[in-house]
C-alpha cells in the first residue's frame, strides 16, 4: 500500500514537472544544466575549503580562505543575479521587465569576469604549494563548470527574449483574444436587436399603464385610510414606548442615575425595555473596567502615573490640614535595560511583576505603590511624623529587591536606586515633589546605585551640572575633541616595548586635557561612544604603524571595550572588517575588557570575542582582582593577557595581603597559559617585586606616562630599538 502511494506521488510530480516545462520552456535548461553546475561548483569549493582547514597552519589559512570566500561570494552573486533576471522577466519587481533584465545581465557579466580572477589567484597558490594537497585539476573542474554555466545562462537569456518564453501568453494572444473579439461583436449585434424590441414594447406598456393608473388611485385611497388607523394603533402600543426608551438612553448617556424604565403593553416593547436594562448594567461594568485600565498599569496592576498623581494631590491636602508629613519614594531598577537586551522583554516583564509584588508586600494598605513608566516605580507613604520614619522602609526595599529572582531558568540579581522627597519639607506641589524624588534617585545612581538618598537643594545644582556636562560632551563629539593618548607596556624579559595602551582624553576648549573619569560614563550611558569609536580606532591604527616603522618590528596597540560597544552590532561589524582587511596584523591589536563587563556580558560577548581572536586579535582581562569575575570565567574563555589592578601593585611592599594576592594572580594566570601585565608600576621596588614573581609585562609611570602619538614616537629613538627598561 505504501509503495503504491509513493508511486502515485512520483507520477503526480512528473506530471507537474512536464506541465511546468511546457508552460515555461526554460525550466528544463535551468534544472538539467545550470543547477548541476551550480551544485558542483559549491561542492568543490567546500572540498577545497575543508582541505585548506586541515592541511594548513592557522597563520597560512587566512589568505587562502579569503580567496575561496571571495570566489564563493562572486559565484553566489552571479547565480543570484540570474535568479533576479528570471524574476524580472516575470515582472516581479517592475512592470517593465526588459529594464530589470538588462541591469541583471550587466551584473552577471561583472561577476562572471571576477570568477576567473579568483581562480587565477588560487592557481597561483597551487603553484606555490599554499593549498595543501589541492591540485590544478580541481581548479580546472571549477573553470569548466563556470564556462558551461555561462553558456547555459546565455541560452536561458535567449529563451527568455523569445516571444514564446511562456506558452500561456502565446495561447492567450493567438487563441483566446480572437475568440473574445468574436464574442464582443456578437454581443453588439444582440444589443441592437434588443433596442428594437424595447421600442415596440414601450407602446404596449403605455396603454396598460393608463388602465393601471385608475386602479392604483382607488387602491391608494383605501390604503391611506388603513395607514391612518394603523398609525394610531402603533403609536399607542409601540412608537411611544420606543420614544420613551430612547429618551432614557439619552439620559443614561448624560449620566442621569435615576431613570425609570418606560411601561410596555406589547411583548416586543417589553423585551426592548428588558434589553435596555441589561445594556445599562453592561455599560456600567465596562465603564468601571475602562476606568480601572485608565488609572492602572496593565502589566503590574499597580496605579499608573495619572492615578498616583491624583492620590498624591489628595494626600497633600490632608497633610496640610492635619499637619502631618508624607513621604514620596522614587525607585529605578539598576541596569534593567541589560536584562531586556540580553534575556528579552518577556523576562523583563516578569521581573517587573515580581518587583511590584515585593513592593506591595512591604507597604501598608494605606500606602500607594505605582508604576510610573518602564522600570520606574513610586511609593506614597502617608501619616508619618518625621523624615527618619522613611529609612526603615527604604532599607527593607533595598534588601528585598536584592534577593535572587528565578525567571525562566535564569537567576537574576538586581538592585534599585531610591530617591526620597518629603512634603511639606521639600515641596507642597505634586509635580515638584515627584521631580525632587526623581532628582534624589539620580543622585543615588551617581553615588554607586543600590542606595537611597533624601532630596536636598544641592542635588538640584548637581543635576543641572550633569545636564550641562552632557551637553558639553555632545558638542565635543560633534567638534572632534576626543582623542587617544598612549602609554607604553614594556616586556620584563628584554625591556623592549610590547604595546601601547590607548587611553581616551578630552581636549576641552577651556579646561584643557581632561581624564576619562570626567566624561567616560556619560559617553557610554548616552551611547555617544559609538559615534566616535571609528575615528579613535583610526588614531590607534596610525599610531601603531608609526611605532612599527620607527622600530622596524610590529608593535601592538590595546583598546578598552565597554559593554555598550560589545553590544553594538555596527561597531562589531566594523572591527571585524578592519581585522579581515589586515589593518591590524596578527597579534597587533589587544582588546581589553573589565571584570564587571565580563560578569554581565560574557554570554553575549563570547561569540564576538572568539571571532576577533580567530582573526588575530588578543584579549586582555583588565583590572583583575577588583571586580566580580570568577575562576569559571577564566576557564570559560581563553584570555591572552591578565592585567593586575594598580591598587594591588602600589601596596606590595607595605601590605602582605596585597603581595600574596599579586603573587597568586601571576601563578594562576600562568597556570591557565595567560601572560600577566602589572599596572601602575611607579617605583624600582615595585618593579623588582613583580619581576621576581615572574610577571611578563609592566605598565606605569616608571616606564612612561600617557602622551599623544607624536610624543611617544619622539621619545623612542632608533638607537634604543624600543628598549625602555634596563634588563
Amino acid at each position: 500500500m505504501r509503495n503504491d502511494c509513493m508511486q502515485r506521488l512520483l507520477n503526480w510530480w512528473k506530471c507537474v514537472q512536464t506541465w511546468m516545462e511546457r508552460w515555461f520552456p526554460a525550466m528544463r535548461l535551468m534544472r538539467e544544466q545550470m543547477l548541476p553546475h551550480n551544485q558542483a561548483v559549491l561542492s568543490e569549493l567546500d572540498t577545497i575549503h575543508a582541505e585548506v582547514r586541515e592541511a594548513l597552519e592557522p597563520e597560512e589559512q587566512l589568505e587562502a580562505i579569503n580567496a575561496i570566500s571571495s570566489l564563493r561570494h562572486a559565484w553566489n552573486n552571479m547565480v543570484s543575479e540570474l535568479r533576479l533576471l528570471v524574476a524580472n522577466r516575470f515582472g516581479v519587481f517592475s512592470s517593465e521587465a526588459s529594464a530589470g533584465m538588462r541591469s541583471r545581465m550587466v551584473n552577471i557579466g561583472y561577476y562572471s569576469e571576477e570568477v576567473p580572477g579568483y581562480l587565477q589567484t588560487l592557481r597561483t597558490m597551487v603553484d606555490s604549494n599554499r593549498l595543501g594537497f589541492i591540485g590544478p585539476e580541481a581548479l580546472d573542474v571549477l573553470d569548466r563548470h563556470h564556462r558551461d554555466w555561462i553558456n547555459a545562462s546565455k541560452q536561458l537569456i535567449t529563451l527568455l527574449d523569445n516571444p514564446g518564453w511562456r506558452v500561456d501568453l502565446v495561447i492567450l494572444t493567438e487563441s483566446i483574444d480572437p475568440l473574445l473579439e468574436k464574442m464582443r461583436q456578437r454581443l453588439s449585434a444582440l444589443d441592437l436587436e434588443l433596442d428594437k424590441q424595447s421600442a415596440q414594447d414601450i407602446t404596449q406598456l403605455t396603454k396598460t399603464a393608463r388602465t393601471l393608473s385608475f386602479s392604483i388611485l382607488g387602491i391608494a385611497f383605501f390604503g391611506i385610510l388603513l395607514i391612518t388607523f394603523a398609525y394610531i394603533f402603533l403609536n399607542r402600543t409601540l412608537l411611544r414606548p420606543i420614544a420613551e426608551t430612547a429618551m432614557a438612553l439619552k439620559q443614561e448617556a448624560q449620566g442621569v442615575l435615576d431613570i425609570t424604565p418606560p411601561p410596555a403593553s406589547l411583548q416586543e416593547t417589553a423585551n426592548l425595555v428588558e434589553a435596555f436594562n441589561e445594556m445599562r448594567k453592561q455599560v456600567h461594568m465596562r465603564q468601571q473596567h475602562l476606568d480601572h485600565m485608565a488609572h492602572h498599569d496593565a502589566l503590574t496592576r499597580l496605579p499608573n502615573r495619572v492615578l498616583f498623581r491624583d492620590r498624591l494631590e489628595h494626600a497633600l491636602k490632608i497633610a496640610a490640614r492635619e499637619g502631618r508629613l508624607i513621604g514620596l519614594m522614587f525607585l529605578d531598577l539598576d541596569r534593567f535595560k541589560q536584562v531586556n537586551d540580553s534575556l528579552g522583554h518577556l523576562v523583563g516583564d516578569e521581573l517587573l511583576k515580581i518587583v511590584a509584588e515585593r513592593l506591595r508586600a512591604l507597604t501598608r494598605e494605606s500606602d500607594t505603590v505605582a508604576r510610573l513608566s518602564g522600570d520606574e516605580f513610586a511609593v506614597l507613604v502617608e501619616g508619618i511624623n518625621e523624615r527618619d520614619d522613611m529609612i526603615p522602609l527604604a532599607e527593607k526595599m533595598l534588601e528585598a529587591l536584592e534577593q535572587p529572582i528565578e525567571i525562566a531558568e535564569h537567576e537574576l540579581r538586581i538592585t534599585v536606586s531610591v530617591g526620597i522627597a518629603m512634603a511639606p519639607l521639600d515641596d507642597v506641589v505634586a509635580d515638584n515633589l515627584i521631580r525632587d524624588a526623581d532628582t534624589a534617585m539620580y543622585s543615588a545612581k551617581q553615588q554607586g546605585r543600590a542606595a537611597y538618598r533624601f532630596f536636598t537643594d544641592e542635588m538640584t545644582h548637581v543635576v543641572a551640572e550633569s545636564l550641562q556636562l552632557e551637553n558639553e560632551i555632545r558638542s565635543a563629539v560633534e567638534n572632534g575633541e576626543f582623542l587617544f593618548h598612549f602609554q607604553p607596556v614594556v616586556s620584563l624579559r628584554n625591556g623592549e616595548l610590547y604595546c601601547c595602551e590607548a587611553l581616551m582624553r578630552w581636549q576641552h576648549s577651556e579646561k584643557g586635557l581632561l581624564a576619562p573619569e570626567v566624561f567616560l560614563d556619560v559617553l557610554d550611558d548616552t551611547g555617544l561612544i559609538t559615534s566616535i569609536i571609528d575615528t579613535l580606532l583610526d588614531q590607534a591604527s596610525n599610531h601603531r604603524e608609526k611605532l612599527s616603522k620607527k622600530l622596524g618590528r610590529e608593535i601592538a596597540v590595546s583598546v578598552n571595550l565597554s559593554a555598550r560597544l560589545m553590544n553594538d552590532p555596527a561597531f562589531c561589524r566594523g572591527l571585524l572588517k578592519r581585522l579581515v582587511a589586515r589593518e591590524f596584523p596578527l597579534g597587533s591589536l589587544v582588546l581589553e575588557i573589565t571584570e564587571d563587563t565580563l560578569t554581565r556580558e560574557l554570554a553575549e560577548a563570547n561569540e564576538f570575542l572568539q571571532q576577533v581572536k580567530n582573526l588575530g586579535a588578543k584579549i586582555a582581562l583588565d583590572d583583575f582582582g577588583v571586580g566580580q569575575a570568577s575562576l569559571s570565567h577564566l576557564r570559560q574563555f581563553p584570555f591572552d593577557l591578565v592585567k593586575i589592578d594598580r591598587d594591588f601593585i602600589s601596596n606590595v611592599h607595605s601590605d602582605a595581603n596585597d603581595a600574596n594576592l599579586v603573587r597568586a594572580i601571576i601563578q594562576l594566570a600562568h597556570a591557565f597559559g595567560m601572560q600577566v601585565v602589572a599596572e601602575g608600576v611607579e617605583t624600582e621596588q615595585q618593579l623588582a617585586f613583580v619581576r621576581a614573581q615572574g610577571c611578563d609585562y609592566i605598565q606605569g609611570y616608571l616606564v612612561g606616562v600617557p602622551a599623544d602619538s607624536g610624543q611617544v614616537v619622539a621619545c623612542l629613538s632608533a638607537g634604543q630599538n624600543g628598549s625602555l627598561l634596563a634588563t
